[in-house]
């Protein structure tokens, strides 16, 4: 094997830290969130794993049988001392679904990040300036 098919093999997982509050988690929960984590770290693998910490709390409230889902990413920002964070909270009385849709909006607001990094806002801009220009041009 090649070293950079090693170092790719040998990647660390992201930090993370998952809380349940006031109820207690079965295994298709569990399984749940790390599949969801799994995608989220996919999505992340550009950043240093080291700097990527994700802080998911999921709250039973059971007068209401109403889950409460908070999910907070740090990632690396723009330059080396700073940071970015991406936050998301869904309350619903489906906690799978309330996982899934928190995991989704943390995934959005993920992409539309690293696509500013990469200054995609520019590139798009500048191409339909030039398509309007041609267009009152004619």
């Amino acid at each position: 094997m090649s070293p950079k098919k090693i170092a790719s093999v040998a990647r660390e997982n992201m930090k993370h830290n998952v809380e349940f509050k006031n109820f207690q988690a079965d295994k298709r929960i569990r399984k749940l969130v790390d599949n969801l984590l799994k995608k989220l770290e996919k999505l992340a693998k550009r950043f240093p794993p080291d700097e990527v910490f994700l802080r998911l709390m999921i709250e039973e409230n059971p007068v209401r049988k109403l889950y409460h889902v908070s999910l907070t990413l740090e990632i690396p920002g723009k330059t080396p001392a700073t940071k970015k964070t991406l936050a998301t909270k869904e309350e619903r009385h489906d906690l799978t679904e309330t996982l899934r849709n928190a995991f989704d909006e943390i995934e959005r607001q993920l992409e539309a990040y690293k696509s500013t990094l990469l200054g995609e806002h520019l590139w798009k801009r500048r191409a339909r300036r030039e398509e309007l220009r041609r267009m009152k041009a004619k």
